[in-house]
């Protein structure tokens, strides 16, 4: 797997880890993707974890988890329906050559909450990156005596 989040220096990964979280708070819980007061407030507490002095205490990707499960439920509420759409080309000879995926119609806020969660999963994917890398980290110098 190709994952540029590896091959960055980790003060950097740190900083656009710092800058998204940012982003993705003002976003997910804004009352536009968050829904209810209930989503909301749930949303706000498990963001408010994400500080720079408490963002490697506990495991991040449970909270993380939590507010992408509160958004794919509001993110089903908001699609219009599912289609099925055709991904390749139309070969002479051979006819279709690719598949068919099924594809949300989402209303305006539904495609707000999309974009938010794909945030959201980006999020966490960094997350994981770092979470491993210090890993290493620790590993190489536990071993090495660093």
């Amino acid at each position: 797997m190709n994952n540029v989040f590896h091959t960055l220096p980790l003060e950097e990964l740190c900083a656009r880890i710092l800058e998204k979280i940012r982003h993705v708070r003002e976003t997910a819980t804004s009352a536009e993707v968050a829904g209810t007061a209930q989503n909301q407030h749930a949303i706000q507490r498990s963001m408010k974890s994400f500080s720079e002095d408490r963002l490697l205490l506990f495991n991040a990707c449970e909270a993380l988890d939590l507010v992408i499960s509160l958004l794919d439920d509001e993110l089903d509420q908001e699609t219009q329906e599912i289609v099925p759409v055709f991904h390749g080309r139309n070969d002479p000879e051979e006819g279709a050559i690719g598949i068919v995926i099924n594809e949300r119609v989402l209303t305006r806020r539904g495609d707000q909450i999309e974009q938010c969660l794909g945030n959201l999963r980006i999020l966490r994917n960094m997350l994981q990156v770092l979470e491993h890398r210090l890993a290493a980290e620790r590993i190489v110098n536990k071993r090495f005596g660093a």
